[in-house]
């Protein structure tokens, strides 16, 4: 959801929902990772928890739980620099687990070349 959010300049969650082809993608590669086995049947089942909707409904109750907090602001600086190159870094390692195992990650793959895009800019 952060490399959604950075690409999208980090708007609150009601805005960075409406971009559906963003959103969706950060939600199919969110469960992609969440089925990869080292998370197990909790990944599983969490992965069909998850999708848009629910996710977007989470991280809107952050939001306004953490009021007069800016959460996007927040989690722009946090994600940021180190934590976001560790972030990236465990994106791309999710990507290789699932690769040796021969399952490809479409949707985590092109997340990340979004985002390495983006950085680039």
């Amino acid at each position: 959801m952060y490399a959604a959010a950075e690409l999208a300049v980090w708007p609150d969650f009601t805005a960075l929902v409406q971009d559906e082809e963003l959103w969706n993608l950060a939600c199919r590669a969110q469960a992609e990772i969440m089925t990869l086995p080292r998370y197990g049947q909790a990944g599983e089942h969490m992965a069909k928890a998850m999708g848009p909707r629910e996710t977007a409904r989470t991280h809107q109750a952050i939001e306004a739980d953490v009021l007069p907090l800016d959460y996007q602001a927040f989690d722009r600086f946090h994600h940021g620099g180190k934590v976001r190159a560790q972030d990236v870094e465990t994106m791309y390692d999710c990507l290789a687990e699932r690769r040796s195992g021969g399952h490809p990650m479409p949707a985590l793959r092109t997340l990340l070349s979004r985002l390495e895009a983006h950085a680039a800019v």
